[in-house]
């Protein structure tokens, strides 16, 4: 029987041992993620012969990320299934990239139906493109940068997250969370960032108009050629403020990877326009997989 435990910044090396092994494009693969959303989804972990599992026990039920790690995929999966026997629940996987579904179909053929779900698929962008918004396709982006620039030129400043403006950070995000409860969770999630920011490597950005805070941004480098974005919030009614922190941001801090994660839309219509906006270089397939019946 799988023996989980709480998942604590303390769990670091023991995650990201097993999940820095291969990039798949997926932010649920990222340690900075689950850690930060630990309390949200009551996210537990543990290791059992050479496997890395790690569930979200949800008021609703339990639901898992497929098993990481060297050896018998069909023996891992099992475990899942005797597990949720023992506690009676259906098995869920999900969050699970195309190598890994190939991985299980191969190891049990017939098992499992597999849907892709097209919310949870992470956008993946070009870094530079990002940071010097050149060519045809981004001019409506540079535009806005430009419009900003002029606009309150004299009046905007950029700052990297530091211990004197953490505190500003979170309550820029408290008041986002005011304004839609839809935040909540994220609001817990920004606050364990931001107090263990250095612990984790974390980087943030703040965007200040006449020293009033109208963007705010973070996230970290999860793998050698990859940033992801946590967290990213602007003005809406202050024309080029998001993209300006976006800009500003990955021009301070992703000029030496390759790729910029910035995670999935939700199913957010909102979010999806916003993401495709960038054009991304591609979204990561992610499937959720349920026993046949």
């Amino acid at each position: 029987m799988l023996k989980f435990k709480n998942i604590t910044i303390d769990d670091k090396e023991i995650i990201e041992s097993y999940y820095k092994r291969e990039n798949y494009f997926m932010c649920d693969y990222c340690f900075v993620d689950l850690v930060i959303w630990a309390k949200y989804y009551h996210t537990q972990y543990c290791e059992n012969d050479g496997f890395l599992y790690v569930m979200f026990a949800m008021e609703d039920g339990v639901s898992f990320l497929p098993p990481i790690g060297d050896g018998d995929i069909s023996k891992a999966v099992g475990e899942i299934i005797r597990y949720c026997e023992n506690i009676k629940c259906e098995p869920v996987i999900g969050c699970i990239p195309e190598p890994i579904k190939k991985r299980i179909e191969e190891a049990m053929p017939g098992v499992f139906n597999f849907e892709m779900l097209e919310s949870n698929r992470d956008y993946i962008y070009d870094a530079k493109s990002l940071i010097e918004l050149s060519g045809k396709k981004f001019h409506k982006k540079k535009n806005h940068v430009n419009r900003f620039l002029k606009e309150y030129d004299g009046r905007w400043s950029y700052e990297d997250l530091n211990d004197e403006n953490l505190h500003d950070f979170f309550y820029y995000q408290l008041k986002w969370t005011n304004l839609d409860n839809e935040f909540l969770g994220e609001l817990g999630a920004t606050a364990t960032a931001l107090k263990n920011y250095k612990k984790l490597g974390i980087k943030g950005g703040i965007l200040r108009l006449d020293g009033e805070i109208i963007g705010v941004t973070l996230g970290v480098k999860a793998f050698d050629d990859t940033f992801i974005i946590q967290i990213e919030k602007a003005e809406k009614d202050i024309h080029g403020a998001y993209q300006m922190i976006n800009r500003e941001f990955a021009a301070r801090n992703c000029a030496d990877v390759k790729y910029i994660d910035r995670e999935e839309d939700l199913g957010i219509e909102s979010l999806r326009k916003a993401k495709e906006s960038y054009f991304p270089l591609f979204r990561t397939p992610s499937y959720i997989v349920r026993m046949n019946k």
